[in-house]
């Protein structure tokens, strides 16, 4: 594995973002997801044309099959070449939220190459951990964990049950947790609304900042379309204090998502349409949200 990831470190980025293309349109041509991705589509653009989805979709399946040789080349890559990749936007909030000494949440979602963005930073000192859930075995799996693992990113893999006490940890022993925002999470969900429908959403980060008093930041890598990417730091974040614990999670997971959606709707194809992130809904709302096209 390692010897693969050495040996695209080495081909030209424009064969390898050439390729990355192919592999997008390929996709897309397959029709692999399509129907998730036009539902989705449907759903968060219900006055859009649907020929207005299928440009930004056709858009989202290239940058996919872009952002994979640029995460796989992260290991191999020079401090130089890593400084020119990357500006900043709001660096202070980052340097501000560690002042506060008890560690530091990084929320950030299925948008640009968000694991190119963990990797760049732990390459330049800043140890992040990455939690993520158990998956079934393939090589594909194993090669984005090599890669991973290779350019310093902590990837904890656990079971259902487990993330709290390894965020936790994580976050006790002094490295910064990238938590992703935007998946499906059925269990313990609170109902933020994103596009305005309600999204299954775990409330770990309101819980983690309450327990640990961690800072909250909201970041997102926004790709500029020459190699170059706009890292985007937004916080640090204060949870709520009603007293409603509940109340207050949601209302700081709402906030989070508003973020989110505002950068999608300026780069919606930047975002992975391919995933089912309505599809968990609050029980009454089941027969109501019922995308165009039938079931998702």
């Amino acid at each position: 594995m390692n010897a693969l990831l050495g040996l695209l470190a080495r081909v030209p980025r424009s064969w390898l973002a050439a390729a990355g293309a192919f592999l997008g349109w390929l996709t897309w041509t397959l029709r692999i997801r399509r129907r998730v991705v036009l539902s989705n589509l449907r759903l968060a653009f219900p006055e859009w044309t649907e020929a207005e989805r299928r440009a930004v979709a056709r858009d989202t399946y290239r940058n996919l099959g872009q952002m994979v040789p640029d995460f796989l080349r992260v290991p191999a890559m020079p401090a130089a070449e890593l400084d020119r990749i990357f500006e900043y936007q709001g660096w202070e909030n980052y340097e501000t939220a560690l002042a506060r000494g008890r560690g530091v949440i990084a929320c950030t979602a299925h948008f640009g190459n968000f694991d190119l963005l963990a990797a760049a930073h732990t390459r330049r000192g800043i140890p992040i951990t990455m939690i993520t859930r158990v998956m079934g075995a393939s090589r594909a799996n194993d090669l984005w964990r090599a890669a991973r693992l290779r350019s310093g990113v902590e990837d904890l893999v656990v079971r259902p049950g487990e993330t709290m006490s390894a965020a936790r940890r994580a976050l006790a022993s002094g490295r910064v947790l990238g938590y992703v925002i935007d998946q499906n999470q059925p269990a313990h969900a609170v109902f933020p609304t994103f596009f305005g429908v309600p999204a299954a959403t775990s409330p770990t980060p309101a819980y983690l900042a309450r327990r640990t008093g961690a800072a909250v930041l909201f970041t997102l890598s926004v790709p500029l379309g020459d190699g170059r990417h706009q890292v985007v730091i937004e916080g640090p974040i204060d949870l709520p204090d009603t007293g409603d614990r509940r109340a207050d999670d949601l209302a700081f997971m709402q906030g989070l998502n508003d973020r989110l959606e505002r950068w999608v709707r300026r780069h919606p194809g930047r975002w992975y349409w391919l995933h089912r992130r309505w599809k968990t809904r609050p029980p009454a709302a089941a027969a109501a949200l019922t995308p165009p096209g039938g079931a998702r």
